[in-house]
């Protein structure tokens, strides 16, 4: 099994990427997971940054890629709390898209029954997280 690492790409068309990469071959690579990341400059004083899926994840079977090396400007190891930001977001995004797909195959009743459950434990003061 090929070990992915955590990279910064920047192509040649200019997006900017996050994603696990792997060589494949002599020119290419994998890429998993690739998210486009920008930073949001129009508030000077507090900068954001905007991640989003880069491939069209609702239409694909799985979240990867191979690109030519030769669309590839660099590669950069990113800052560690930046990597981690990238981790955790892929790990919620998956859960919710496994919890769409749950709630989806539910019938009315099961529905009804979480929702249900839900209003009981806002009614007894419980936090939800």
């Amino acid at each position: 099994m090929p070990e992915y690492k955590t990279q910064i790409i920047k192509l040649q068309n200019g997006e900017d990427l996050i994603a696990n990469v792997v060589m494949s071959g002599m020119d290419h690579y994998i890429l998993e997971e690739p998210m486009e990341f920008a930073i949001d400059t129009r508030n000077p004083h507090n900068a954001g940054l905007i991640m989003r899926h880069w491939l069209p994840v609702q239409l694909i079977k799985k979240n990867s890629i191979e690109i030519h090396s030769k669309d590839i400007l660099s590669m950069m190891e990113p800052e560690e709390q930046f990597c981690e930001y990238y981790v955790d977001t892929v790990y919620k995004i998956k859960e919710l898209l496994k919890a769409k797909e749950i709630i989806s195959e539910m019938d009315d009743e099961e529905l009804g029954n979480m929702i249900n459950e839900f209003e009981e434990l806002e009614q007894y003061g419980n936090t939800l997280h």
